[in-house]
């Protein structure tokens, strides 16, 4: 098992660009503990890694989405 560093918001704030939020079934993805994929997981491009976003910041990432249509 992989371990996912942590995004919390202070750190999403300083560089938004460097985050994404991706498909859990993304080639490379990690496997949740429980041996499924996640449905969704943060990726971040600076050091090309899957990471793991507070609440605060998966729901930027929702509402983004949600003010887009």
């Amino acid at each position: 098992m992989s371990h996912l560093v942590k995004i919390d918001k202070e750190q999403f704030v300083k560089d938004q660009s460097r985050y994404s939020l991706v498909k859990g079934t993304t080639e490379g993805a990690p496997i949740c503990p429980y041996g499924n994929h996640y449905k969704w997981v943060g990726y971040d491009h600076e050091t090309k890694t899957f990471v793991r976003f507070t609440k605060s910041v998966f729901l930027n990432f929702v509402n983004e989405v949600k003010n887009e249509y």
